[in-house]
Parts: structure tokens; sequence; C-alpha cells
């Protein structure tokens, strides 16, 4: 029989890479932030009493960094309290709940992060996505917590904060890319990152934090370069650049070592080059 699966924020980036799965486990019900509101606890008591569902996916946040430090009012009702309605609804109906946070709730100071390791976050967004998990943690204990430090694909519906899209548009334009040198991430593509979510989903006891990535980490700047190579256009649109002095602070390390997900699923952890590379290749 099917898990029936909530999954919050299906109309986002990875929100639309889980509904679009064909993994025959579960029946998707979409919703999006017209169907629900999750800063508005009647709105998430109606979708759960109208879904039913074994498991929810919440994967809906404002995930724009730059737009959570300047609005982060926003950033809490969206990502603190929004967590906090859903994590009550499950707990009231005894729903399974997999959440969705960032490897930007540790500082960058360190050469690597564990599961274990507690956070430190510089900036809004991390701050909330740290506040959310413990949330989750004290209503939820039985729930899933999933960290990514940059998630690589296009988005099946658009629109979204998707850093291939974006990159591509630009590239397509013929215009400059600039991309910190400083900043290290172990990037995942969305193909191996949606399935190792849904095994998660599928697997009861799951649960505690797990750090979804791939087995190394490249600068931002490396990761912009290769992509540009991968999908035919010129490296040299691609230029190191600092962090400008406006965005948002960020770690420079965020290598987050994908340990515990080998013993869930049975998908192997790739390079940050062997995901680079499907990200490119595995379309929307």
């Amino acid at each position: 029989m099917k898990l029936r699966m909530l999954v919050i924020g299906a109309g986002g980036f990875l929100g639309g890479w889980l509904m679009r799965s064909r993994d025959t486990r579960f029946e998707r019900i979409a919703a999006n932030r017209i169907t629900c509101d999750v800063t508005n606890p009647s709105s998430v008591g109606s979708m759960f009493a109208d879904a039913r569902p074994e498991i929810a996916v919440l994967c809906a946040a404002l995930a724009d960094i730059d737009r959570c430090e300047r609005e982060p009012d926003l950033a809490r009702a969206i990502n603190i309290t929004g967590a906090q309605n859903v994590a009550a609804e499950c707990a009231r109906t005894g729903a399974r709940l997999l959440f969705t946070s960032s490897g930007a709730i540790f500082d960058g100071a360190a050469d690597q992060y564990l599961e274990s390791d507690s956070p430190h976050p510089l900036s809004v967004y991390g701050k909330t996505k740290a506040e959310a998990e413990q949330i989750i943690r004290e209503t939820v204990p039985g729930a899933a917590i999933v960290r990514v430090s940059l998630a690589l694909g296009h988005s099946p519906l658009g629109g979204t904060n998707a850093l291939l899209d974006k990159l591509e548009a630009a590239f397509r334009s013929g215009n400059p890319v600039y991309a910190p040198a400083e900043e290290h991430r172990n990037a995942i593509d969305a193909d191996t990152l949606t399935q190792w979510i849904l095994d998660l989903a599928a697997a009861p006891r799951a649960q505690g934090v797990f750090h979804l990535g791939s087995s190394d980490a490249l600068s931002r700047y490396e990761i912009v370069r290769h992509l540009a190579n991968s999908m035919g256009y010129a490296k040299d649109l691609v230029i190191a650049r600092e962090s400008p002095p406006d965005r948002a602070p960020r770690g420079r390390r965020q290598f987050l070592v994908p340990a515990r997900i080998q013993k869930i699923s049975s998908v192997p952890v790739p390079t940050c080059t062997e995901a680079m590379e499907r990200c490119v290749n595995v379309p929307a």
C-alpha cells in the first residue's frame, strides 16, 4: 500500500522534484502557497484534514538568504512559525515529519560538519532554520531533519531560486557571473537529493539529522565554472570575486559530511564533480 505523502512547498524547487518523481511507494499530495499558508495554523490544519497524510515533507521556506536578511520578520514567519504550525499538526495527527534544513545553520569556520555538531548560524536565514530544527525536535521527536549545503538542478516549475536556472539565463545572455572563491560547498544534484529524501520518507527508523551532500567540497567559483563548461558556455564568463559587503553573511566552508544516509539508502554518495555532471544531464 502506498504511503500518503503531503509535500508542503510543492511549488518550489525541491517540492517540484519530489512531486515529479516516479517513485511508486508514495501517493503524493501537493500543498503550495495558494492551497496552504504555513504561517496560518487554520490553513495548515485544513490541509492535513483534507490530505490525511502519513508523512509530511516540509520544504516550504523563504530560502533567499539575502531577502531573509532584508525581511527578517517575513523569514521568521515562514521559516519558524510555519515549521511550528506543521510540526504541531504532525504531533496532533500522528503523521511523520521530514523537514528540509540548511548548512547555513553553521558558521563555516570548521573544515567539516557532522550531523551531531551544534548550530552556530551567521545569517537571519541560518538562525531561522536552526530555531525551526529545535522546535521540530521538541514537538515531533521522531522527525527526520535533512540539511543540504547546495542543491543543484533546474526547477521543474520555474520561478524559483534554482541556481542552475539563474546561471543558464546569465550565460545565455553572455553576462558575466561572479562567484566567491572563498566559499566551499559539497553540492548535490536534485535527482540524488530527491531519491535520498524519498528513501528517508519510506524508512520509519530514519529519525534525527541527516546531512545530504557530495563526498567532497569545492569552491563556489569552481562549481560555477564547471557548470558553465558542462552546459557548453565559456568558463571565462565566470569571474572570481569576494562576497560584496551588502550580501548576507555566509559560512566559508559548509562541508556537511553525509554519514548517516548511507545506512538508509542504497543510492551512492557522489563526488561533487559527479553531482554537477548529473544535474546538467538529468532534465527537470
